[in-house]
């Protein structure tokens, strides 16, 4: 009874990517795998998440560019937006989206947690910046998967995955980000591991 029940909590864990390339709606961040060879995703952290035509949307959350808003449009309505864009991913790479905390949203979004959003829309993206949240980072590009694209790079094992929290969203330096949640997932997969060996008939 105890091996079927540890069994059945490794296989809990191993579900997480495969129920999330199958239509899942959960938000995760995957983890680039050390050595991925496509350079859009190089040693990347990517908060993602799937809509019900299994599309995945998300954005790169370690990608900081040497540019803000401030610098790139100088006027005072961009004045306050001194923090750098992100490149969020190789998809509409001259567009600015964003993410963001909000109690209520201002427009069309992508809900990734509990009042955190991420804005592809234009008209969202005026609004934003005229009144704008306390939390809210903006991108150049983001990152998309057509339907059945992300579920191969999964099987091919170009990703690690974990659950997204909100704690890592809106990190002020995100130079080790990387390192830490290919660290986070490891440990994850070997204390899922060591379980199921440990396990035993009684």
């Amino acid at each position: 009874m105890e091996l079927s029940r540890r069994t059945a909590l490794l296989a809990l864990f191993v579900f997480a990517t495969a129920a999330y390339a199958q239509g899942s709606s959960k938000t995760l961040f995957l983890i680039a795998r050390p050595g991925m060879p496509d350079p859009n995703f190089r040693e990347t952290v990517v908060l993602v998440t799937q809509n019900e035509s299994s599309q995945a949307t998300g954005v790169i959350l370690n990608r900081p560019t040497n540019r803000s808003l401030a610098e790139l449009l100088p006027s005072e309505r961009f004045k306050p937006f001194t923090e750098p864009i992100f490149f969020g991913g190789p998809v509409a790479l001259e567009g600015l989206f964003a993410l963001f905390r909000a109690d209520r949203l201002p427009g069309e979004a992508v809900t990734m947690l509990p009042g955190l959003y991420l804005a592809l829309q234009p008209d969202t993206i005026d609004a934003l910046l005229n009144s704008p949240p306390p939390k809210i980072r903006f991108f150049a590009g983001y990152s998309g998967w057509a339907p059945g694209q992300l579920r191969g790079e999964l099987d091919r094992g170009d990703w690690l995955v974990v659950d997204a929290d909100a704690d890592n969203v809106f990190l002020k330096d995100t130079s080790r980000l990387w390192q830490d949640m290919v660290r986070r997932a490891s440990a994850v997969r070997a204390d899922a591991a060591s379980m199921l060996r440990s396990s035993h008939i009684d």
